[in-house]
């Protein structure tokens, strides 16, 4: 019970120092208002049906963004603002271990996360009946997480709120550039198979296309992957900071 309170105080304090940042509070709902507006934009073109590439692509633009730029920016902006004001190692001498560290700062912008995921499916105009919502939301999960993840590792890198958003510029170039130009190159497109990222725009173009999307080995692989090692360098991080007490 005790571990639990602690986790539960965490989050409630980066809660609180979320929601009080409005350049962080937009971000979803920015995200939410570009799906929608390309949605009506190219449908206006297009007759009011949109093709199956439209479709793939307002999708893929509007997870790609939730993951990588809320994702990111959220977790990362929260912890290095806690640096920044030295609250962080006031925190520390709570006996909060690294875990409860880990999981008391990720859970709300993870839950959000997810949630915004499940918004721009519904309002992109993808065709629900061949939608599997348990392996969207296996996906959805995994690459939420991973995004939080890798978003503590920029706070914790970061000296302040600023030096985190330039730390998180290249991990977003990285993770929603290459898979979105996938399909213009070869390279590229191996490139993306190996990106949690690339995993999440594939399983949106086969939902844009009418076709059913089914977990490969290595999908599989690479989700569970590249969770464990984001969270192994969060941890060795936080050690190597001197935040987790002996």
């Amino acid at each position: 019970m005790e571990g639990i309170r602690k986790l539960t105080a965490v989050a409630k304090i980066k809660w609180i120092c979320i929601s009080k940042n409005t350049m962080i509070m937009l971000g979803p709902v920015l995200t939410i208002a570009l799906v929608y507006g390309c949605k009506i934009l190219y449908g206006e073109n297009t007759g009011g049906e949109l093709p199956p590439p439209l479709m793939a692509m307002i999708l893929c633009i509007g997870i790609s963004t939730n993951i990588c730029g809320d994702g990111f920016v959220m977790v990362g902006t929260a912890i290095a603002e806690e640096k920044e004001k030295h609250t962080l190692r006031v925190l520390m001498t709570s006996s909060i271990t690294g875990w409860q560290y880990f999981f008391g700062s990720i859970a709300l912008p993870f839950l959000l996360t997810v949630v915004i995921n499940v918004i721009v499916l519904y309002i992109s105009g993808v065709s629900l009946s061949y939608v599997s919502m348990p392996v969207f939301l296996f996906v959805s999960v995994i690459a939420s997480l991973i995004s939080c993840v890798i978003g503590m590792i920029v706070g914790i890198c970061a000296k302040n709120q600023m030096n985190a958003n330039l730390i998180a510029y290249p991990f977003m170039m990285v993770f929603m550039m290459v898979p979105m130009f996938g399909n213009m190159s070869e390279t590229l497109h191996k490139l993306s198979g190996f990106l949690f990222t690339g995993v999440v725009v594939e399983m949106t173009n086969c939902f844009a296309n009418n076709t059913p999307y089914v977990i490969r080995p290595l999908d599989m692989a690479v989700l569970i992957g590249e969770l464990a090692i984001s969270v192994l360098v969060f941890l060795l991080l936080y050690k190597r900071n001197g935040y987790e007490k002996d």
